[in-house]
């Protein structure tokens, strides 16, 4: 190894002495290649020059008439004799930047590419970044080099070739190589050891490989350029290319091996397809048998779920006339399969035949009595059928027995009739018995007090009284029942809410109550105005009385504009409601209050149905409850005020 470094320092010395100045014009080249790059170049066992690159030269060179002096040499002696001159081409060398900035490049005639080959048996090493800590054999001025600066604590073993590096793939004194994917797999095919091996990264840093030659011969590098476009042309390129790359690339130039697979193809293609139609045809029979098979016995299923379920089906044409009938049909209308062909009218003239007939895309539904006699009443369907292609082909109708169903609505409602009377009488006696007991009381100890100053002042007070909550119970059981005509004008909120108020101040004042109001400039709402003000009277009232044993007593009143409604709440700080008093909250007669009969709130939701409009109600125990009144109006812009 010392002595070929002397020997190559020799001949360098000598090149500078006797620089060897040989263009192209001179018709003697003096060629360097990579002694050790299969199937590229290298020298076989008989000391011959052989490889891609060399035969691509020697073409070029009878192309363009030259004589060609050839100096193998390792890949790194050969960039530096190419460098100081000693030799004028440099056959394969890999495009980069930093070799642009010393010589030129001819066209690229491959595209080359490193590869991460790891032992079969390696499971730990899939990418360049696992390489860490581990030993990597390379080549010295290599670009493989370059790829491993960025992996860190990475070792290297560097050899002069890749040949060389490789052998220390395989004598086990690296645990992966970066190299030549080519030359890689054509040396390990050689020594039959390439299954012993697997690439993990096959095309690494693919980049243009071309012949090098000194910056600035532009003559020569325009020749080598013009001889490489005649090898494309006349196939010389892609006859080489093949011959030495064919295990690697599907390019293929005999012509007769071409005719030959064409032919065994379409042979093996006639016989296949003799093969498939025969397979085809007996498959074909078999499916046939076993789909009527199964279409029979689908057919048999759907006549039996028809001829089971409880209604009655009829199938028409697009003229009416009846195709199918179930059993439930034949047992309602008393038809037969003799049936099968008349006109769904003489059987069911009560169905609006004409109507679709005129409009034959509508689904049609209805009730008619059947029978005077038995009173069956019958619920019909009749819509379209459609088939596959989105076509109208007929009408299917059915029919349901309602008779039985409306016989249990008609009791169910006389029950729940009875139910809400029995309910109304015992609120109306269980309300009325309180005031009468008392008056009673006063009545029967009448003529032994009436000389009693102190009887006489608790009677003339408690019996008015007594008779006045008589007369309200009267009052809210007429409200209950009859229904008076609405008469609506616009009405200012705010005005509506202070005439609430005030009729509550002393009382509000007395069980220091604070009041919050929050409600929009010039808002109204177009409502009956004494009516919507017996429902906040109503509201405020069980707010007050919610209250009654809070610390804190707040009654808040807030109301807005939006989305074509106007609302107002009314927000308490009581002690709420739970769940089951909220499912009840709005039927007639329930009441959670030691006093009322349980009406206001039914009578105030009634009073908001009749505006359309209606209450919501949302509570929480201890928490309080908020009762928001809705009103449809349309849009309008509104300000909120300060809370007073």
């Amino acid at each position: 190894m010392i002595i070929r470094y002397w020997l190559f320092i020799l001949l360098l010395a000598c090149g500078c002495l006797f620089p060897a100045d040989v263009h192209a014009e001179d018709k003697i080249l003096r060629i360097a290649f990579d002694k050790a790059l299969p199937p590229f170049s290298s020298l076989d066992s008989n000391g011959e020059m052989v490889g891609f690159n060399i035969e691509l030269i020697r073409a070029i060179a009878q192309h363009n008439g030259w004589e060609l002096e050839y100096v193998p040499l390792d890949w790194e002696d050969a960039v530096t004799a190419l460098r100081t001159g000693e030799v004028d081409v440099l056959l394969g060398m890999k495009y980069t930047n930093r070799y642009d900035q010393v010589f030129d490049f001819s066209e690229s005639f491959f595209t080359m590419s490193e590869v991460l080959l790891v032992p079969s048996y390696d499971q730990e090493i899939f990418t360049l970044n696992q390489l860490s800590e581990k030993v990597v054999a390379v080549q010295r001025a290599h670009t493989s080099m370059d790829l491993l600066e960025s992996v860190r604590r990475v070792k290297m073993v560097v050899s002069f070739s890749q040949q060389e590096a490789l052998e220390n793939l395989l004598r086990g004194r690296a645990d992966a190589f970066i190299g030549n994917r080519w030359t890689a797999e054509y040396l390990l095919r050689k020594e039959n050891r390439w299954d012993d091996f697997t690439m993990r990264s096959g095309l690494i840093n693919p980049t243009d490989y071309a012949f090098a030659v000194r910056e600035g011969h532009s003559e020569l590098l325009d020749s080598l350029n013009e001889g490489l476009n005649q090898l494309y042309r006349d196939g010389t390129y892609t006859r080489l290319y093949s011959k030495y790359f064919e295990p690697y690339s599907p390019h293929l130039t005999d012509w007769w091996r071409k005719v030959v697979a064409g032919l065994l193809i379409a042979l093996a293609v006639g016989v296949i397809s003799i093969a498939t139609f025969y397979t085809w045809n007996k498959r074909l029979q078999a499916e046939v048998k076993r789909q009527t098979a199964a279409l029979a016995d689908v057919l048999a299923f759907q006549r039996k779920v028809l001829d089971h379920t409880e209604s009655s089906i009829l199938s028409l044409d697009m003229d009416g006339h009846i195709t199918l009938v179930n059993q439930v049909s034949k047992r309602m209308l008393a038809v037969s399969d003799e049936s099968l062909g008349w006109h769904i009218v003489s059987v069911l003239p009560q169905l609006p035949w004409e109507t679709a007939v005129q409009n034959r895309h509508r689904q049609y539904e209805g009730e008619f009595l059947w029978d005077q006699e038995s009173q069956q009443i019958y619920h019909f369907y009749m819509a379209p059928f459609i088939n596959s292609t989105h076509e109208q082909v007929g009408w299917i109708v059915t029919l349901q027995d309602r008779t039985e169903q409306k016989r249990m609505q008609a009791r169910l409602i006389s029950q729940e009739k009875m139910r809400a009377l029995g309910q109304l009488v015992a609120g109306i006696a269980h309300e009325l018995r309180n005031p009468l007991t008392a008056i009673k009381t006063f009545v029967e100890l009448l003529p032994k007090k009436i000389d009693d100053s102190r009887f006489r002042t608790q009677m003339l007070r408690y019996v008015p009284e007594e008779m006045e909550r008589m007369n309200r119970i009267l009052e809210d059981l007429l409200d209950y029942s009859r229904t008076k005509p609405l008469q609506t004008h616009k009405t200012s909120v705010d005005e509506l809410v202070y005439s609430v108020l005030g009729l509550f101040t002393r009382r509000m004042e007395s069980e220091r109550i604070q009041v919050c109001i929050s409600i929009p400039d010039h808002l109204t709402i177009d409502v009956d105005r004494g009516r919507v003000k017996q429902v906040l009277i109503n509201l405020v009232l069980n707010a007050m009385e919610a209250m009654v044993a809070s610390s804190e007593k707040r009654l808040i009143i807030q109301a807005g504009e939006g989305n074509s409604e106007a609302w107002l709440s009314v927000k308490d700080t009581g002690e709420g409601m739970g769940e089951e008093q909220l499912r009840n909250l709005f039927e007639p007669f329930y009441t959670s209050k030691s006093q009322g009969i349980g009406l206001g709130l039914y009578v105030s939701q009634k009073i908001m149905k009749e505006h359309g409009a209606r209450m919501e109600v949302s509570s929480e125990v201890r928490a309080g409850t908020t009762f928001t009144l809705r009103f449809e109006q349309e849009d309008s812009d509104a300000k909120l005020v300060d809370c007073r």
